[in-house]
């Protein structure tokens, strides 16, 4: 069979055919990514409406009940108060009585360490910490927590350490030691502390258990 030169023509007209298709494609893609879109929105619409059903209906049962909704959240708001408030004292009282964390000898501790302070740059920087042990080279940062959350000791090492010497310019070169007390630690949780250096301190029966073998200085 003899071949056939392709002739200019024949080039632009492969070229033509090749975008004709491409642009097709193109259209078919961005109707389905428009369906796709349009389909979500619906179900976060829908999801949404039962939702806002579903409050209502709740509210009406508390109402039914003589219960007032903002008030029921009020109660539920003080109520995760006074377990922080608990744990704090409950953890602060076995430290007190220590006067120890990671094996560290301190002179005094202190709960509620919370200052605003203006920097330089004119923002404004503020923080607490909830337990501080100190001595003449060493600092025990000891934050306490009902339920401890996944990412809180990532924040201990990225944010409370740096604010913490940065609040607290004495203490700057101060060796800082952290600790996370909490009712309830999750092994994930629990991991991540340990990864990062936290000692951990929970509570088992009437006491408290402190995990700090692998506490290390910042």
């Amino acid at each position: 069979m003899e071949k056939k030169d392709l002739t200019a023509a024949d080039v632009w007209a492969m070229f033509a055919e090749t975008d004709r298709q491409m642009r097709e494609n193109e259209r078919i893609l961005n109707e389905k990514f428009a369906e796709t879109d349009r389909k979500i929105a619906a179900g976060h619409r829908l999801l949404d409406e039962k939702l806002a059903e579903n409050d209502r209906k709740l509210t009406e049962k508390f109402e039914a009940l003589g219960i007032k909704v903002n008030d029921l959240k009020s109660n539920l708001v003080g109520i995760s108060d006074s377990n922080g408030e608990f744990a704090e004292e409950y953890f602060f009282t076995s430290l007190k009585k220590k006067m120890e964390f990671a094996g560290v000898h301190f002179d005094d501790i202190s709960k509620d360490f919370k200052l605003l302070k203006k920097m330089p740059n004119g923002e404004r920087l503020e923080d607490q910490f909830d337990i501080v042990m100190i001595n003449d080279n060493a600092v025990a940062l000891v934050e306490v927590k009902y339920t401890a959350r996944k990412g809180y000791p990532a924040i201990m090492v990225n944010q409370k350490v740096r604010n913490f010497r940065t609040l607290f310019p004495d203490y700057a070169n101060y060796k800082i030691y952290l600790g996370l007390g909490a009712l309830s630690i999750s092994d994930e949780v629990a991991q991540e502390a340990k990864k990062l250096g936290i000692g951990l301190l929970r509570q088992v029966g009437e006491t408290v258990e402190y995990e700090t073998n692998w506490v290390r200085a910042y």
